[in-house]
């Protein structure tokens, strides 16, 4: 900026005159409030509220999808509670029905209206019924924690039950916990069938057992993750 060298002698006939003759000031060019590199602009087919929520979903899952040990840990917690909890509901059942296999083993407490392999069916149902509801149970608190990849946190949570079981068995093996098991086996009533079918009926159960829990782990995930995806897209259709 300059100013007359003899603005200060100079008859004023104008208050405003020694100032007219000021260079202007620098002009800027004006700054877009758009960034020139977002994909979406200038967009031919513009998007959905709906399909920007879902691309950001997608990128997040990217980002913090996979597997999380913390997740799935939390998950084998609530799986062990509620098949702790399903189980005692079980076990008070089967007293007031009669059939205490802790006190008796070897047969009823009393005489119920029911067939002894009835109750050795519907016992056995219960038991499936508790894995599948303790496992998705798990699934899903792994699944709502975890916020992505509803299945893969399942497979952990069954992935620690099947760790922690192996540990177990293996401290019961050194202590010796697999002999009393093994004498109060013997003390159970001798189930009419030949070795050969029920080494069968062990295994279509063991096979049962696992497809029902880990099946229950990964529906449980699934619905966890399923929450979050109708949180993400609430208020769409508005």
């Amino acid at each position: 900026m300059t100013y007359p060298r003899d603005a200060a002698t100079m008859p004023i006939s104008d208050p405003a005159d020694p100032f007219s003759r000021l260079e202007s000031s620098p002009t800027t060019s004006p700054v877009p409030l758009v960034d020139a590199a977002d994909p979406w602009r200038d967009d031919p087919h513009p998007r959905t509220a709906e399909q920007v929520i879902i691309e950001v979903v997608e990128r997040q899952h990217e980002r913090f999808g996979g597997v999380k040990i913390g997740s799935a840990f939390f998950g084998w917690l609530i799986t062990v509670a509620v098949a702790v909890l399903l189980l005692a509901i079980v076990a008070v059942t089967g007293v007031v029905l009669g059939f205490d296999v802790v006190q008796r083993p070897s047969g009823l407490v009393r005489d119920i209206p029911l067939d002894a392999d009835l109750v050795v069916w519907i016992g056995i149902g219960s038991l499936f019924v508790l894995l599948l509801l303790a496992f998705y149970c798990g699934g899903y608190v792994a699944g709502r924690m975890a916020r992505f990849s509803g299945v893969v946190q399942g497979l952990a949570v069954w992935a620690w039950a099947l760790a922690s079981a192996t540990v177990l068995a293996l401290v019961a093996l050194l202590l010796g916990g697999l002999d009393r098991v093994a004498r109060y086996a013997a003390e159970l009533p001798p189930l009419p069938v030949s070795d050969d079918l029920l080494a069968i009926a062990l295994v279509a159960a063991a096979v049962v057992a696992v497809v029902v829990s880990l099946g229950g782990a990964m529906l449980g995930g699934s619905a966890g993750v399923r929450y979050h995806r109708r949180v993400d897209l609430a208020g769409m259709d508005a």
